[in-house]
């Protein structure tokens, strides 16, 4: 090359290659982006304690019954149905079923029995909700066994505390018996299990602003007795209670009238619940947030990272028009009688229960089955 002769100059850049250039950036832009936010959720769900729940459910309702019922509602619907497209059936893959157990145990306590049981099923398919509350005193007639133990003839609410010894002081253990339980006595298929403390409840009610529930005269004068629990005059109607009050009135069974009953304390934790999901169909995605940052840490559950999402995925579009039915109390048809459960010479009052009757009425509400017949 000659000493005076011009370099080549280097052509400007086209305007394909320029706009390869911003999509590429914009590309690791939305990666970078969507890396982020997915850390930043799965850190969040990473807070939860988890537990490991083994299946420990007997064939109580064989393979055989639940085939032939599918099969049943299957033939119904063909000879019924003339036109091409035929209505929907309901089916297993439609549910979800979620058992929230509330207990007051407090870390190191030996003693870990379930204070309130709650079945919420999910129908994935008509977009409701049912509530169905456990009574505590019914008789597990059916038992079952863990970790070589054996029980039965014993009240529900002590099942969950047996299968916290058993598991070496597990809460999985508690899942686990009390999931058989419902099983083999209720013929209930538990999905997930979630235990959730007092102080969670507390918290969870106090970040929502409260919640607004229908109290009676009876229900006020009883929190207005309870001074070291409600901070606050309770005047008969719509009132908003925070997370103390709302703990007290969940708990409540000896207002006037209620004769200590489980039935009138259950009622009213499905009215509380009801309450928790309209209030919760208010709130902006930041106050979501806030308080699943309250509530997570103090939550037990067995449900991974993935089902937690996939179910948020089908159920958060939906949530403003999800129906709440109240299921009412499993069993739903029970008499009272005064045993010795324990073999000391001690009576107890416990409730008995039909278990053909129980079964079809569960497995109907909560999986959409027609007949069950018990064994």
């Amino acid at each position: 090359m000659g000493r005076f002769e011009k370099k080549n100059e280097k052509k400007p850049l086209g305007w394909k290659k320029i706009l390869l250039i911003v999509l590429g950036v914009v590309a690791v832009a939305i990666l970078a982006i969507v890396i982020g936010a997915v850390s930043f959720y799965n850190a969040k769900l990473d807070k939860v304690p988890r537990v490991t729940v083994p299946d420990l459910r007997e064939t109580g309702i064989t393979e055989q019954t639940a085939v032939e019922t599918t099969e049943e509602i299957t033939e119904a619907t063909t000879e019924a149905t003339t036109e091409a497209t035929e209505p929907h059936v309901a089916s297993r893959e439609d549910y979800v079923n979620i058992l929230v157990v509330g207990q007051a145990a407090r870390e190191g306590e030996e003693e870990r029995f379930a204070d309130t049981s709650i079945l919420c099923s999910i129908n994935t398919y008509e977009n409701t909700l049912t509530t169905i509350s456990f009574l505590r005193d019914t008789l597990v007639q059916r038992g079952g066994s863990y970790n070589g133990h054996t029980y039965g003839g014993i009240k529900l609410t002590t099942v969950y505390h047996l299968g916290y010894q058993w598991a070496g002081n597990d809460v999985g253990g508690s899942m686990a018996l009390m999931n058989q339980a419902l099983y083999n006595n209720f013929g209930i298929e538990v999905d997930h299990n979630v235990e959730v403390d007092f102080t969670a409840f507390i918290q969870a009610i106090n970040t929502l602003g409260g919640v607004e529930v229908e109290v009676n005269q009876a229900e006020a004068d009883y929190l207005n007795k309870e001074d070291n629990w409600v901070y606050f005059d309770v005047e008969p109607g719509l009132v908003n209670l925070d997370g103390y009050a709302a703990l007290c009135y969940a708990r409540m069974r000896k207002a006037e009238g209620d004769n200590e009953s489980d039935i009138v304390r259950t009622e009213r934790q499905r009215k509380l619940i009801e309450a928790v999901i309209n209030k919760l169909k208010t709130k902006s995605v930041t106050e979501l947030n806030a308080l699943v940052d309250e509530l997570l840490p103090n939550i037990t559950t067995s449900m991974t990272n993935q089902e937690i999402t996939d179910l948020l995925l089908t159920m958060l579009p939906k949530l403003s028009s999800l129906e709440i039915v109240n299921g009412g109390t499993c069993p739903a048809e029970y008499w009272g009688e005064m045993r010795d459960i324990y073999g000391n010479g001690v009576q107890h009052s416990v409730l008995l229960f039909n278990e053909q009757s129980t079964k079809e009425t569960m497995r109907a509400l909560t999986l959409g089955e027609g007949v069950v017949e018990a064994e």
